[in-house]
């Protein structure tokens, strides 16, 4: 005996958010990169992929994120605010090209030995904030917490700024001044003082 199947929906397949979700204080605290990113992701999600979902830069152009530091930015506030979780850890970090894969934490997990990724029931992390500043405040820890891996720029090391300014002759004193030569446009204003 055949079982009787739901039709297909001829709009093809959608994204499923729930009121709940979309009315917590934590997603009130994401940017609009978050958003997409978020919906990037889940796109991606089937019935039993969970836990196995990336988000690397070349896949998420199609959603208009072109830059790795705001996809960075966006997938750390994700998990700051506890939407996603990262099931395997990828990049350099790894010491190898594998990429980060992640979970939705609204929906249950099933076991991808494929992947190393293990069973387990929904966590709802994101309901843990009481208000929007709770969550903004979340961030800020979390972006706080994991700002220690990355490297410092050398900012005396820039080829933009001049080690001296040169002076035409030595009657005249030059005082450089406290913009950078950078912001200024083409030529630097350079003050002369008689001496």
């Amino acid at each position: 005996m055949a079982r009787n199947k739901a039709p297909a929906d001829p709009r093809g397949g959608h994204v499923r958010l729930y009121w709940h979700l979309l009315d917590s204080p934590a997603w009130r605290a994401l940017t609009h990169a978050d958003v997409r990113v978020y919906l990037a992701m889940r796109r991606k999600l089937g019935r039993t992929n969970n836990g196995d979902i990336n988000a690397t830069l070349a896949e998420m152009r199609h959603a208009g994120i072109s830059s790795s530091s705001t996809l960075a930015m966006a997938l750390h506030r994700l998990e700051a605010l506890g939407f996603i979780e990262k099931t395997r850890q990828g990049g350099i970090a790894s010491g190898g090209k594998l990429c980060s894969l992640y979970r939705f934490t609204d929906e249950s997990t099933f076991e991808i030995p494929k992947a190393s990724v293990k069973a387990g029931p929904a966590t709802n992390e994101w309901r843990r904030f009481a208000n929007v500043r709770e969550a903004k405040h979340a961030v800020q820890a979390f972006t706080r917490k994991s700002a220690s891996k990355v490297r410092l720029s050398n900012r005396k090391a820039s080829t933009i700024e001049a080690d001296k300014p040169i002076a035409a002759s030595t009657i005249e004193q030059v005082r450089v001044s406290p913009v950078r030569p950078s912001k200024l446009g083409a030529k630097a204003q350079i003050v002369r003082e008689p001496a």
